[in-house]
């Protein structure tokens, strides 16, 4: 409770009003900026969890032959998006004298993208398309990530910067787990809706894109300068820290460890890329490992992706409280790198029992039936000899992963933040954005492997990479000359 209140409370505290580096209106002002990030960071994940579950059957009652591949497009369009705008967003942040103007533009293009995929059903014609495109400048608009993590890097200190950055990871989180529960709230107005002045459709499709869009329009209002104000504070605390008498002083005297920045974007872009990977994954095990049907595949899995997302919560609440225990290097470490390792590793099948009988090579029609939606696929041959992944085994798994990736997405960013120290960052973030939108787009890929190969070089794979990247940043990080994480 006393975490909760010192969150919503912006009265300076006593111990930072000694250190003479803001007034309390500055100190105000700075916070205040910093929870309408907050609230960016969530509206940019809403978007995303409001319209996952229902772009498939949106897609296909506006065009009834469109293919699952067009559907693999409209996910990984918004990746692509951020992808190639955030270099661009990331240097105009550098070179602007405020992030208001790139800030707004985003807010702007994210609003416009919104009622462009409300409007889709009035196109006559290439609905998908316009669908591509709504979903292609809503990832544009997700460059925002870029510009607030940059923006947080300078207008926090570096005793709030992990809290900070937990925070923010935390706003997204419960934006997407708060988006799926308003689309099943909208589902009760059914497809047709309701037509408003003969004009466009409100139904359980469009309405997603109607709420983010209002949602969009109040983080333009926010925006605006009686609410959001640049209050850049780490440039003024390395300055007083090294008496440096000017910025590019300050910025010299933190000379840049590539070694380290290198390691802690391959442990953001890994843990992403994994992520992704195994969220893709868990209908197809539940289908193929377990023999549910797709109604009790929705109902666990919704389960268990939603105690995933509160453990999630938890740890960005605790993380802060974590790192002061210990270092911030051995939490990236051993918790994020290597409970990714085990996370992997315990999904490789073992015991005798394949997931199916086969019969001459065959899967055992009375089991399984080629036309049937439950069991795995005759068309998948390794289901024949490969044991079943176990529902313990594959929710631990899960549980594990759910906790290396909030871990470690958090801290590889506040130690790349330090590690960068109070230089612009824009450019620099761009990259670690760029990275994870790559790793992004690889994920789904990851199905391939599993349809072809099966479970035992999906997974084993991953394992063998996991466990590769653990090693090494292990070993690094027990140079008595170097470490991973920042001199401070």
């Amino acid at each position: 409770m006393a975490s909760l209140v010192k969150l919503i409370s912006l009265k300076q505290p006593e111990k930072e009003r000694v250190l003479d580096l803001e007034t309390e209106a500055e100190y105000r002002e700075r916070w205040i900026s910093i929870r309408v990030l907050y609230y960016m960071g969530f509206l940019m994940f809403l978007s995303f969890g409001i319209v996952a579950t229902g772009l498939w059957p949106f897609l296909t009652s506006l065009e009834p032959s469109a293919s699952k591949a067009f559907l693999g497009y409209l996910f990984m369009a918004p990746p692509l998006g951020q992808l190639l705008f955030s270099p661009f967003i990331g240097w105009w942040s550098n070179k602007s004298s405020s992030i208001r103007v790139p800030l707004l533009l985003l807010a702007v293009i994210f609003t416009v993208a919104n009622i462009i995929y409300a409007f889709a059903g009035e196109f006559k014609s290439d609905q998908k398309y316009v669908l591509l495109l709504s979903r292609t400048f809503v990832g544009v608009a997700t460059s925002a990530v870029t510009v607030g993590r940059a923006y947080i890097s300078s207008a926090t200190r570096l005793s709030e910067r992990t809290k900070t950055i937990s925070y923010m990871a935390l706003a997204q989180s419960l934006g997407l787990m708060v988006g799926p529960i308003l689309q099943s709230l909208f589902s009760v107005m059914g497809a047709r809706g309701v037509r408003i002045f003969d004009l466009f459709d409100i139904n359980m499709y469009t309405t997603a894109g109607w709420v983010s869009a209002v949602l969009g329009v109040l983080n333009i209002f926010l925006l605006m300068p009686g609410f959001f104000k640049d209050r850049p504070i780490a440039l003024k605390e390395a300055m007083k820290s090294q008496g440096a008498a000017s910025a590019k002083e300050a910025w010299k005297s933190v000379k840049l460890r590539y070694f380290p920045i290198a390691a802690a974007i391959v442990a953001f872009s890994l843990l992403m890329l994994a992520y992704v990977a195994f969220q893709t994954l868990l209908s197809p095990i539940a289908l193929d490992q377990f023999g549910w049907t797709n109604e009790e595949s929705l109902f666990y899995l919704g389960i268990l992706m939603t105690a995933g997302a509160l453990v999630s919560c938890v740890l960005f609440l605790l993380l802060d409280t974590l790192c002061k225990r210990f270092t911030e290097t051995n939490v990236l470490v051993y918790g994020a790198m290597f409970a990714l390792f085990l996370s992997q590793l315990l999904m490789i099948p073992v015991g005798k029992d394949s997931i199916s009988d086969c019969t001459e090579g065959h899967l055992n029609e009375t089991t399984i039936s080629t036309n049937s939606t439950i069991g795995c696929p005759a068309a998948q041959e390794w289901c024949c000899d490969t044991p079943a992944i176990g529902k313990v085994q594959f929710t631990i798994a899960y549980t594990l992963l759910c906790i290396s990736f909030s871990i470690g997405t958090t801290l590889s960013q506040a130690v790349y933040s330090k590690l960068l120290g109070p230089r612009p960052q824009g450019t620099w973030m761009a990259l670690l954005t760029c990275a994870g939108s790559v790793a992004r787009i690889l994920g789904p890929g990851s199905v391939s492997i599993y349809v072809l190969f099966g479970t035992y070089w999906t997974f084993g794979s991953g394992t063998v990479i996991c466990g590769l990247v653990f090693l090494w940043m292990w070993v690094y990080r027990n140079r008595r000359r170097s470490s991973l994480g920042p001199k401070e």
